[in-house]
């Protein structure tokens, strides 16, 4: 998709008649970008969340049927939400870490719910990708691609797989259905977050398909006490900024962390924004949810993080990364101060704790 054509379907939601007509015209290409006389690797964006390990098991499912190959799915950093952990272990979701992945192994690179040089994974920037599927804003980098098909007026990239799976005329087994329904249910966040006609006329077909009983363990898993700690220190931390919630959660077990606690900030009465920040491995994460539908949460993201780092979203959420220097606690002050700044409040303010003390 062109940067016109995506630009003028950010003001439009898909249909279930164009997913499907999409998906037939553009599933031969997509097989024909395959070389099936050498192995295969989909990569999800580092810490893959359910639409990208959902949308890439469709993926690997699509390819083993209908060229006989057996791709492997591989994935940068970690899987920390004890949600995700569940999915991949109750369905028997086979991923491979990257740093035990040999690249030159494969000949055929493919790029799921990310794009190159997105900034959210860990792949060398030389890596010849094959194939990109994704529903976040078009990177010019894609266009390098051997077959590309990015579309925003999705709400999740599970759909988009899940319409090829259609065209392909393939059943759908139920382990499947289930990763499908979990990954358009939470990046649509139950289909209230733009989420298109397509997303809702594929949700109630998957529905039926699903093991409801593994739905709901995976969506109420045991959760471990580390998690209560990180939460209690969130709630500690935050204050508010006359509309805007900023959270900064220092050292961080997992990524996933932070884009999980601007999730649970959002809701927060008169708070239209909430930002959160962590730290791993000597990179500031940050998470960006929005309310308010007049600005875009990947827009002011990317001014936030300007030339420091990498970002990316659309909508109502969106994140980035910067590689931490010397100063890692002047470096975090400097993103709330540019957060407050897009704002256009005052960035000397402390602002009032979220929690009062008594």
């Amino acid at each position: 998709m062109t940067s016109d054509a995506q630009a003028a379907a950010a003001d439009r939601r898909a249909t279930p008649a164009e997913a499907g007509g999409q998906a037939q015209r553009l599933l031969d290409d997509l097989l024909a970008a395959v070389d099936s006389e050498h192995p295969v690797a989909i990569y999800t964006h580092d810490h893959p969340d359910p639409d990208s390990i959902a949308s890439a098991s469709a993926l690997e499912y699509m390819l083993s049927r209908k060229l006989g190959v057996e791709p492997v799915i591989v994935f940068g950093g970690m899987i920390g939400r004890a949600t995700n952990r569940a999915m991949v272990e109750l369905l028997g979701i086979r991923l491979h870490p990257l740093s035990r992945t040999r690249l030159s192994d494969f000949g055929t690179h493919i790029l799921i719910d990310t794009q190159p040089e997105t900034g959210n994974h860990s792949l060398p920037e030389d890596l010849p990708i094959a194939i990109a599927i994704d529903h976040h804003p078009l990177k010019p980098e894609t266009a390098r691609v051997v077959f590309a098909d990015v579309r925003t007026e999705y709400g999740a990239t599970s759909t988009i797989l899940y319409y090829y799976l259609r065209a392909a005329g393939l059943d759908l087994p139920t382990k499947l259905a289930t990763a499908l329904l979990i990954g358009i249910k939470s990046d649509t966040r139950g289909l209230e977050r733009e989420a298109s006609e397509a997303d809702l006329h594929a949700y109630l077909e998957i529905f039926p398909r699903a093991d409801l009983t593994l739905l709901a363990r995976i969506e109420s898993p045991r959760i471990p006490r580390r998690y209560f700690e990180a939460f209690h220190r969130a709630l500690e931390v935050s204050v508010l900024h006359d509309g805007a919630i900023v959270s900064d959660l220092g050292n961080v077990e997992s990524p996933d962390l932070v884009a999980e606690m601007a999730d649970f900030f959002i809701p927060l009465e008169r708070a239209d924004y909430a930002l959160v920040t962590g730290r791993h491995k000597g990179r500031l994460y940050l998470s960006l949810r929005t309310r308010d539908e007049a600005h875009d949460a990947g827009t002011m993201i990317s001014r936030v993080v300007g030339d420091l780092g990498t970002a990316g979203g659309h909508g109502r959420m969106a994140g980035g990364q910067i590689e931490l220097g010397e100063n890692p606690d002047e470096e975090t002050r400097e993103v709330r101060r540019r957060f407050l700044r897009a704002l256009g409040l005052e960035t000397d303010q402390e602002g009032d704790a979220l929690i009062r003390s008594t």
